[in-house]
């Protein structure tokens, strides 16, 4: 049933946020754009084609390596005195629960939710890499605001790296997606198999 995933997914947020509240309280309100973006994300691709996640894993993984490595530079940049990009209202332990504990166990719960093939797994996972394609780019925007002037902000160096993978996986997934659509289209060319020739039966 279609409505399936969407309540599996609605009952995962909401599980979610509590999680997030009970240990981050103001926090949690990050992951609503985080969420709807990922929806919208999900909605488009992985809900309407499935594939094997098999195929997505490493780079997948790869970028979540490439996170925990960037949310270590911006609290390191930040115990230095160097600025953030946004001020948050939350304490500094706070933040670490929030950005260095727990979004690299949802990230890790997306894929293995994705390896048991579970529609909220690759909900995460568009999640993830709607938070690294379009919330992430804005370390490489922030350090040059206002206009013709430079100032270093916590996580721009490994941002450099984080949104470019978080699209290369992103466009895996799209691949693997066009070769499913392809197969399930064309069964006897992507199975590289030929059509049966009648027999001939000689009397």
């Amino acid at each position: 049933m279609r409505t399936r995933p969407i309540l599996q997914i609605s009952l995962f947020v909401a599980a979610w946020f509590l999680v997030e509240y009970l240990f981050v309280r103001p926090l949690a309100v990050a992951y609503v754009p985080l969420f709807a973006g990922g929806f919208i994300l999900w909605w488009f691709t992985t809900r309407r084609a499935s594939i094997d996640p098999h195929r997505i894993i490493v780079p997948y993984l790869l970028t979540v390596i490439m996170f925990i490595a960037h949310v270590y530079e911006e609290y390191r940049a930040y115990s230095l005195g160097f600025p953030s990009i946004t001020p948050l209202p939350a304490t500094f332990e706070q933040m670490v629960t929030f950005a260095a504990s727990l979004a690299p166990i949802l990230w890790l719960l997306g894929a293995v939710m994705m390896l048991k093939r579970l529609p909220v797994g690759f909900f995460v996972a568009s999640t993830f890499l709607f938070g690294m394609m379009f919330i992430e780019p804005s370390h490489l925007v922030v350090p040059f605001l206002p206009l013709w002037s430079f100032r270093y902000v916590g996580g721009m160096w490994t941002a450099l790296l984080l949104t470019p993978l978080g699209w290369y996986t992103f466009l895996a997934i799209r691949r693997e997606i066009a070769r499913q659509t392809d197969a399930s289209t064309h069964p006897t060319q992507a199975t590289g198999s030929q059509p049966a020739r009648p027999s001939s039966n000689r009397l």
